[in-house]
Protein backbone atom coordinates (compact mmCIF):
# COMPACT_ATOMS: atom_id res chain seq x y z
CA UNK A 1 0.00 0.00 0.00
CA UNK A 2 1.56 3.01 -0.89
CA UNK A 3 0.66 6.30 0.95
CA UNK A 4 0.79 10.06 -0.12
CA UNK A 5 2.90 12.32 1.67
CA UNK A 6 3.34 15.13 -0.83
CA UNK A 7 0.52 16.63 -3.09
CA UNK A 8 -0.48 13.93 -6.01
CA UNK A 9 -2.97 14.16 -8.41
CA UNK A 10 -5.27 11.20 -7.34
CA UNK A 11 -8.97 10.07 -8.28
CA UNK A 12 -10.90 9.66 -4.91
CA UNK A 13 -13.95 8.08 -5.16
CA UNK A 14 -16.49 8.73 -2.40
CA UNK A 15 -19.22 7.15 -0.79
CA UNK A 16 -22.22 8.30 -3.17
CA UNK A 17 -19.73 6.77 -6.19
CA UNK A 18 -18.24 10.96 -7.31
CA UNK A 19 -14.76 10.50 -8.75
CA UNK A 20 -13.05 13.36 -7.35
CA UNK A 21 -10.04 14.48 -8.87
CA UNK A 22 -7.40 16.38 -7.09
CA UNK A 23 -4.42 17.47 -6.11
CA UNK A 24 -4.04 15.39 -2.46
CA UNK A 25 -2.27 15.10 0.25
CA UNK A 26 -2.91 12.52 3.70
CA UNK A 27 -4.12 13.87 6.72
CA UNK A 28 -3.21 12.09 9.78
CA UNK A 29 -3.78 11.84 13.44
CA UNK A 30 -0.18 12.67 14.93
CA UNK A 31 -0.54 10.03 17.76
CA UNK A 32 -1.83 7.57 15.88
CA UNK A 33 -0.83 7.66 12.32
CA UNK A 34 -4.12 6.85 11.58
CA UNK A 35 -5.56 8.84 8.18
CA UNK A 36 -8.55 10.45 9.28
CA UNK A 37 -8.68 12.48 5.97
CA UNK A 38 -7.31 14.29 2.78
CA UNK A 39 -6.36 17.69 1.99
CA UNK A 40 -7.85 18.72 -1.45
CA UNK A 41 -6.73 21.03 -3.48
CA UNK A 42 -8.51 22.75 -6.68
CA UNK A 43 -10.68 19.58 -6.61
CA UNK A 44 -12.99 18.62 -9.87
CA UNK A 45 -15.95 15.89 -10.47
CA UNK A 46 -14.79 14.25 -12.78
CA UNK A 47 -17.45 12.38 -15.17
CA UNK A 48 -17.23 10.61 -18.73
CA UNK A 49 -18.88 9.43 -21.28
CA UNK A 50 -18.83 6.83 -24.05
CA UNK A 51 -19.23 8.43 -27.85
CA UNK A 52 -20.28 6.04 -30.92
CA UNK A 53 -17.03 5.21 -31.74
CA UNK A 54 -16.75 4.00 -28.48
CA UNK A 55 -14.19 7.07 -27.41
CA UNK A 56 -13.91 7.95 -23.55
CA UNK A 57 -14.77 11.80 -22.94
CA UNK A 58 -13.67 13.58 -19.74
CA UNK A 59 -15.15 16.63 -18.12
CA UNK A 60 -15.05 18.20 -14.99
CA UNK A 61 -16.69 20.53 -12.55
CA UNK A 62 -16.39 22.28 -9.99
CA UNK A 63 -16.38 20.37 -6.31
CA UNK A 64 -19.04 22.73 -4.91
CA UNK A 65 -20.35 25.56 -6.64
CA UNK A 66 -21.61 27.10 -3.52
CA UNK A 67 -18.04 27.96 -2.26
CA UNK A 68 -15.06 29.94 -3.68
CA UNK A 69 -12.85 27.64 -1.54
CA UNK A 70 -10.36 26.01 -3.73
CA UNK A 71 -8.50 23.95 -0.83
CA UNK A 72 -9.96 22.17 2.33
CA UNK A 73 -9.91 18.35 3.99
CA UNK A 74 -12.08 15.80 3.56
CA UNK A 75 -12.87 13.18 5.42
CA UNK A 76 -11.52 9.69 5.03
CA UNK A 77 -14.31 7.73 6.04
CA UNK A 78 -16.19 9.28 3.19
CA UNK A 79 -13.42 7.78 0.96
CA UNK A 80 -13.87 4.24 -0.61
CA UNK A 81 -11.24 4.23 -3.17
CA UNK A 82 -7.97 6.10 -4.46
CA UNK A 83 -7.50 5.78 -7.57
CA UNK A 84 -3.57 6.42 -9.74
CA UNK A 85 -5.56 8.88 -12.80
CA UNK A 86 -5.00 7.81 -16.33
CA UNK A 87 -1.64 10.56 -17.86
CA UNK A 88 -4.84 11.98 -20.17
CA UNK A 89 -6.72 12.89 -17.19
CA UNK A 90 -4.06 14.39 -15.01
CA UNK A 91 -3.12 16.28 -18.14
CA UNK A 92 -6.39 17.94 -18.96
CA UNK A 93 -6.82 18.55 -15.00
CA UNK A 94 -3.65 20.46 -14.66
CA UNK A 95 -4.63 22.17 -18.09
CA UNK A 96 -7.73 23.24 -16.19
CA UNK A 97 -6.15 23.95 -12.97
CA UNK A 98 -2.46 25.40 -13.76
CA UNK A 99 -2.20 29.64 -14.01
CA UNK A 100 -2.96 30.84 -17.38
CA UNK A 101 0.26 31.70 -19.20
CA UNK A 102 0.67 35.71 -19.39
CA UNK A 103 2.60 37.57 -22.14
CA UNK A 104 4.40 40.68 -20.99
CA UNK A 105 5.20 43.48 -23.35
CA UNK A 106 8.30 45.57 -22.99
CA UNK A 107 8.44 48.28 -24.72
CA UNK A 108 12.22 49.92 -25.35
CA UNK A 109 12.53 53.34 -25.52
CA UNK A 110 13.82 53.93 -29.64
CA UNK A 111 10.06 53.31 -30.30
CA UNK A 112 10.99 50.04 -31.76
CA UNK A 113 8.99 47.35 -32.01
CA UNK A 114 7.52 46.25 -29.18
CA UNK A 115 9.15 42.55 -27.96
CA UNK A 116 6.63 39.83 -26.56
CA UNK A 117 8.04 37.45 -23.32
CA UNK A 118 6.03 34.81 -22.63
CA UNK A 119 6.25 33.60 -18.89
CA UNK A 120 5.43 30.16 -17.77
Amino acid sequence: MSFINQMAVKVLVNSIGQHIVADTKQVENKESKEIVGYWLKDPRIGSYSRDEGGNINVSFAPFCIMSDENEFSYRANDVVAILEPRQDVIDSYNKLTAPPTTEITEVTTDEAEPATTEVG
